[in-house]
């Protein structure tokens, strides 16, 4: 969905299509804002990404206000950063998607270009005027939601996230990281170890009775948070919970969605996400 001021561009009254397919588009007014320099003209764009047409749509309005109003700030607010997994190719024939969208990005002049909880350090390196929102407030309300203590825990399901997330929880909860074990042929997860903070290992049955946090950035069919809650119900954790700050649709896929299984079977009782990529239907799954 991309909004201008707060106008969803969907509506008729502002985009439909030609009969060959291509947009007809009408431009929502600036509005006047108030900045620490002055009163201003803006246009606020907000993106939570469906398709690829929204990006082309991002471009003919971005180009139409710079047009039309030269001096008008254009902000865009991209809350999931599309392309973001493609952050390195390792083969000559692998096309680095993300850095070709963030030059698009780029090229398109924006003031200020504020996403959340990307997900590597190399999306917010290519943007430019870029602001990085944390993903802290809306994980401190998942902590409050679940009413979590100090006994309970926290994991992360590869190093990757610990570093992203940890510093969240300075001195305040038990930590708790996955080590996966790949195929590297085929991708898949063939295996998953789970350790403290110090390296430490722990026998079956340990967590006896205790809650744990499982958190991430993106979901698409969960794959590695349903290996990793198999092994937390090894070790003994009663209560299992998730939230990844972007959640696909691609979750509620009933043949693969694997972590879609273990929320059925009971195994995760909750998962908790925003909106900036989900707008599914499902009992268990907390739309922050």
């Amino acid at each position: 969905m991309l909004t201008v001021n707060g106008i969803d561009i969907k509506k008729m009254e502002f985009a439909s299509h030609f009969p060959d397919g291509t947009q007809l588009l009408k431009a929502p007014q600036p509005k006047l804002a108030s900045t620490p320099t002055g009163d201003k003209l803006q246009v606020v764009f907000t993106w939570k990404y469906e398709n690829d047409e929204e990006l082309v749509t991002l471009m003919f309005l971005s180009k139409h206000y710079r047009n039309n109003y030269p001096y008008a700030q254009q902000l865009l607010a991209m809350w999931y950063v599309p392309n973001a997994r493609m952050d390195r190719v390792k083969k000559s024939d692998e096309v680095f998607t993300l850095k070709y969208f963030c030059e698009i990005i780029n090229d398109l002049g924006f003031d200020m270009v504020t996403v959340l909880d990307p997900h590597s350090n190399v999306t917010p390196a290519l943007l430019n005027h870029v602001v990085v929102e944390s993903s802290k407030y809306v994980i401190n309300r998942v902590v409050r939601d679940l009413d979590l203590h100090e006994n309970d825990y926290v994991y992360f399901p590869d190093e990757g996230a610990a570093k992203r997330y940890a510093d969240l929880f300075p001195g305040k909860r038990n930590i708790l990281i996955g080590h996966k074990k790949r195929d590297w042929e085929t991708g898949k997860i063939v295996g998953l170890e789970i350790s403290g903070q110090e390296g430490e290992t722990f026998e079956h049955g340990h967590f006896q009775g205790c809650s744990v946090l499982m958190i991430d950035d993106i979901i698409s069919y969960g794959g590695t948070l349903a290996y990793s809650a198999d092994e937390l119900k090894r070790l003994g954790f009663k209560h299992i919970y998730a939230y990844a700050t972007h959640v696909e649709n691609s979750i509620l896929d009933e043949e693969k969605g694997t972590l879609l299984k273990r929320l059925n079977d009971g195994t995760v009782e909750r998962i908790y996400t925003t909106d900036s990529l989900y707008n599914g239907e499902h009992e268990k799954i907390k739309v922050l």
